[in-house]
């Protein structure tokens, strides 16, 4: 305590006391007001509350929050119109647009989050009448005054220090609002995207089962009616038709419901008449993605706000400490009032120093009070850090059945193809019944579908990689770029 006294009194009583030693006697109270300061343990600091986050690095100077660079995590598909189409999200979506507001007003709240310990200047003006006449030479009681007043809470113990803190980390909790809102409307524009291209795909598919089908119920006719077959396969080749019918129109309907949401997370009424045209579907098995890093977790907008919202109840601890010790104010006047005996121009100001002596404890619950805030902050991280962990567990292991699932679509479709090619080979030597052709050209259409329905869980799965990683991928393409900035965040 000592040593910070002296430390103290040399950078503020040496440099008043050398130049005029008349000045230190005329602001000794002011100094002997902010030593106050050394003579107490001092609110909680960023360092004592980053022993409460097991994953920050604490440094001499204080805490380091040391994250992993977000990145763009949707290059990882590798589709430029998914490109676009997430850039427009960021620029128009309205979900961001508010966010980004509240930022900005949290940004202009920081700003001035410590002038209540700054000098304030106000002009005032006041007229009084009554039935005596008298000249009055209290400044404050002219009957008719103009002043310029000023007030000054000379900050102790922190507190401005503590009121810029508590405010920045507000905004900065602010911004990861931003950033999480980013990435979850991002991850549903790319995810309807991929169930777009995916519905698009499934409907040309159906359009060679329709057909397959279409010559099945022919030949089930025929047969039908020959007497080779029952009447019970005409009417089963009828149903299996008129079944894939209707799925074409549920396709159909789908397709327009994921152009219309699309529109709608890009803050825009009607669809892209562009994405209508069937495009190849983004494909994950290029991103490699082995494993999570425990680093990774942190960077998610959720475990980074829980993160900050513990280092700023640790500031309103420091804030409400600050509430139990003396609080110094300067105030002063110049007026100009009438009638007086002497000058109509009059001075006046001085020191006052505030003590709290007897509350009924009201100051020492709201310090309990912000420190039970604080252990609940802290709980809160904790449990977002275990939240994200299992989260990021569970989408990798889907990812991981994904990509089995696709690997296995896929085998199963080129066997499907190798036994069509065959059939194709027997009917064109006329060594086989029609049907049979028929048969795997439904087969290999059948198969199609799976392969496409795969290929699309399999991005989807990438994406909720993402999403659970707060937007970092390991083994990201080098093409990827930096997640874009936000405004405000350093």
């Amino acid at each position: 305590m000592w040593s910070k006294m002296s430390r103290l009194h040399h950078h503020l009583v040496a440099p008043i006391g050398t130049t005029d030693g008349s000045i230190f006697k005329r602001h000794r109270w002011v100094i002997f007001g902010l030593l106050l300061t050394s003579c107490q343990n001092g609110p909680a600091t960023l360092s004592d509350i980053a022993t409460s986050l097991p994953s920050q690095q604490v440094a001499e100077t204080g805490v380091q929050l040391q994250r992993p660079q977000r990145q763009a995590w949707w290059l990882a598909l590798n589709d430029r119109q998914l490109n676009q189409i997430v850039a427009s999200v960021e620029k128009d979506n309205l979900s961001i647009a508010q966010a980004r507001e509240r930022l900005a007003a949290a940004s202009a709240v920081a700003h001035s989050a410590s002038s209540q310990f700054l000098p304030n200047v106000g002009l005032s003006g006041s007229a009084t009448g009554a039935n005596v006449k008298s000249k009055v030479d209290d400044i404050s009681r002219r009957p008719a005054q103009l002043n310029l007043e000023t007030t000054w809470e000379i900050a102790l113990f922190g507190q401005d220090g503590l009121a810029r803190q508590s405010a920045d980390l507000e905004r900065q909790m602010a911004a990861e609002d931003v950033n999480a809102a980013k990435l979850s409307i991002t991850a549903e524009a790319a995810i309807s995207y991929v169930r777009l291209r995916a519905l698009q795909h499934q409907r040309q598919s159906l359009d060679l089962l329709s057909s397959a089908t279409a010559r099945a119920r022919n030949i089930a006719v025929v047969r039908s009616t020959s007497g080779l077959g029952t009447r019970l396969e005409a009417e089963t080749a009828d149903v299996d038709s008129a079944a894939v019918e209707m799925k074409k129109r549920a396709l159909d309907s789908a397709i327009a419901d994921e152009i219309q949401r699309i529109a709608i997370l890009q803050g825009l009424p009607e669809g892209d008449a562009a994405l209508a045209a069937a495009a190849p579907q983004p494909v994950a098995s290029n991103a490699s993605v082995a494993q999570i890093p425990a680093d990774a977790l942190r960077q998610r907008p959720d475990v980074q706000r829980a993160e900050l919202a513990v280092l700023k109840a640790g500031a309103e601890v420091g804030i409400a400490e600050s509430d139990l010790y003396p609080k110094l104010h300067l105030s002063g006047m110049i007026g100009l009032g009438s009638p007086v005996s002497g000058s109509i121009l009059g001075v006046m100001g001085g020191p006052s120093l505030q003590m709290p002596i007897f509350d009924y404890g009201k100051r020492l619950d709201i310090v309990e009070a912000r420190k039970a805030q604080m252990r609940e902050a802290v709980a809160a991280y904790r449990q977002a850090v275990l939240a994200a962990h299992g989260e990021a567990s569970s989408a990798l292991r889907a990812l991981n059945v994904a990509r089995l699932e696709t690997a296995r679509a896929k085998a199963s479709h080129a066997a499907a193809r190798k036994n069509l090619k065959a059939a194709e080979r027997l009917a064109h030597e006329g060594l086989s019944d029609p049907s049979l052709l028929v048969t795997r050209q439904i087969a290999t259409a059948e198969a199609n579908q799976l392969v496409i329905q795969a290929i699309r869980d399999e991005a989807e799965a990438l994406i909720a990689v993402a999403r659970a990683t707060g937007g970092s991928l390991t083994g990201m393409p080098k093409a990827a770029a930096p997640y874009p900035a936000v405004p405000g965040r350093s």
